[in-house]
């Protein structure tokens, strides 16, 4: 096997670092709002009629649609889990 082949892909390499340093803020975003959907839901099942839990599932259901639609999130993420 010949290690040189790493060189001849090392500016695909720094391609894929940029699109890292990009995505990965992102995806920890895209959590963060998961867990907080997921929690805002227990809530406003536990307290149907508060308004502020409503919202703050209104305002998560936005965020997260946002981006989703991202091209790129689009094909990392599949609807079924």
């Amino acid at each position: 096997m010949d290690p040189m082949w790493f060189y001849d892909e090392a500016g695909e390499l720094e391609e894929w670092q940029a699109f890292r340093k990009e995505a990965l803020p992102l995806e920890r975003e895209h959590l963060e709002i998961r867990l907080a959907l997921r929690d805002a839901h227990a809530a406003l099942r536990a307290d149907p009629g508060n308004g502020n839990f409503k919202a703050r599932v209104i305002f998560l259901t936005k965020r997260l649609e946002e981006i989703e639609r991202k091209d790129w999130v689009k094909e990392g993420i599949s609807k079924d889990k």
